[in-house]
């Protein structure tokens, strides 16, 4: 699962948009939907939990996309919780919008593939009875 750090410039992305003027009055009231902790929360949430911990590890990962196009789509599916919040209408253009912003900071490669910094987090842990 994604942990502390995952996507960070995707939504560093999405945070500057969601404070401009033309996409603000549909994140009046959002609030971070997802969770991505770090090796410290972990430990205490399962430790809290009743779990004996074998192993947290935040790995980094490379996530490619196929040009523009392959990017946006996985905007367009991954990121519903920002994005059913713009009218049907007007989510193309917010999703050209995430997408141009982050490939301006994120170039696109000489293979034309749009990179994506990823972190997972793998978790071994060990319910006590």
């Amino acid at each position: 699962m994604g942990g502390k750090g995952n996507a960070k410039e995707v939504l560093t992305v999405l945070g500057e948009l969601q404070k401009s003027e033309e996409w603000k009055p549909y994140f009046s009231d959002f609030e971070f939907p997802y969770g991505f902790y770090g090796i410290d929360e972990y430990y205490r949430l399962l430790g809290e939990s009743g779990f004996s911990i074998n192993r947290v590890e935040l790995i980094p990962k490379d996530m490619e996309h196929d040009g523009c196009s392959g990017f946006e789509g996985w905007i367009r599916t991954t990121w519903l919780p920002y994005t059913e919040r713009i009218p049907t209408e007007k989510r193309d253009r917010f999703i050209t919008a995430i997408s141009t912003e982050y490939i301006k900071r994120q170039p696109i490669d000489c293979r034309g593939k749009v990179h994506v910094a990823m972190v997972r987090i793998e978790i071994e842990a060990e319910k006590h009875a």
